[in-house]
């Protein structure tokens, strides 16, 4: 895979609007929780403390939220450490003695929670925890690959989208859908993904485009950015290598200097450097944060 085949269109570089918001801003970028998961287990606090050492400012929590602890609590901690949370996540909800169970019990436990007949309750609850925080963006970390099966299934979901959709709008938040691979596999001759996009209210239903599953599923980057100005208000910034494997940021073969000007110039304004199941997570976002810095983006 070539780094700059990765990002054409048609051998040709697609032209973006310009918006309000992104290009005139400075660049800045935080990281996603889950690529220190076995971390945050161990020593939640402990963990946000290294977090901010590396030199970053926002953090995006994961899939599983703030790990059975009550928002006031996940307030001080970013206070604490000079944080901010600008990007909520649809997590279950987790009991209080979340953080005493096993690796095993802990998956149990979510598996169990976080099923699509407890979505509505758990963006209804997690409204509460993004405003408490003053969030104004609410993401769903996505479905999995069952619930793209038939066109049946995946009308369903882009039903329950909207619904979230205007659940948060009436809290003055936009509700998200974050993507894998598995959205942008045909069903009956249809891409998943964009009749998500065709089909969901663009104001009130917004995407967190992972730019690593975009490539691992065949899909160009530049032609959802592009296409779809204002959908992409938040981005994982995740790397792919020759193997199609993961990698830090910089280390494999997308081109982020040239994806994070596209990605501003159509209105993206948060990105979080991600790996999924890293060998050496606090080293991986240090990697991920030394090259960012040193990124040329306008």
């Amino acid at each position: 895979m070539n780094r700059r085949v990765v990002l054409r269109v048609g051998g040709m570089m697609a032209m973006a609007p310009v918006l309000s918001v992104g290009a005139a801003e400075r660049f800045t970028f935080g990281v996603q929780l889950s690529t220190l998961t076995p971390l945050m287990l161990a020593d939640f606090e402990g963990t946000l403390a290294k977090v901010a050492e590396v030199g970053y400012r926002q953090v995006e929590f994961s899939a599983m939220g703030f790990l059975g602890r009550p928002v006031e609590k996940i307030a001080s901690l970013l206070k604490k450490y000079h944080l901010t949370a600008p990007v909520g996540r649809v997590a279950p909800q987790l009991p209080a003695n979340f953080a005493s169970l096993s690796r095993e019990e802990v998956m149990q436990v979510f598996r169990s929670r976080a099923g699509v007949e407890y979505f509505l309750d758990n963006v209804k609850r997690c409204i509460e925890e993004a405003t408490a925080l003053g969030q104004r963006h609410l993401n769903l970390p996505g479905w999995m690959a069952d619930r793209y099966q038939t066109l049946r299934l995946v009308e369903e979901n882009i039903d329950l989208l909207n619904q979230a959709g205007d659940l948060c709008a009436k809290a003055g938040i936009q509700f998200g859908y974050h993507n894998h691979s598995w959205e942008l596999q045909p069903v009956n001759g249809v891409i998943p993904y964009d009749l998500m996009l065709a089909r969901t209210d663009p104001v009130k239903v917004g995407f967190q485009l992972d730019t690593y599953w975009i490539v691992k599923g065949g899909g160009d980057l530049t032609r959802y950015i592009t296409e779809h100005p204002g959908r992409f208000a938040t981005c994982h910034l995740k790397d792919i290598d020759d193997t199609g494997q993961f990698a830090d940021v910089g280390a494999g073969e997308i081109d982020f200097a040239d994806f994070i000007n596209r990605a501003r110039r159509n209105g993206t304004r948060y990105f979080f450097v991600e790996r999924d199941g890293p060998p050496k997570p606090l080293l991986s976002v240090r990697n991920s944060y030394a090259y960012l810095r040193g990124l040329k983006v306008s």
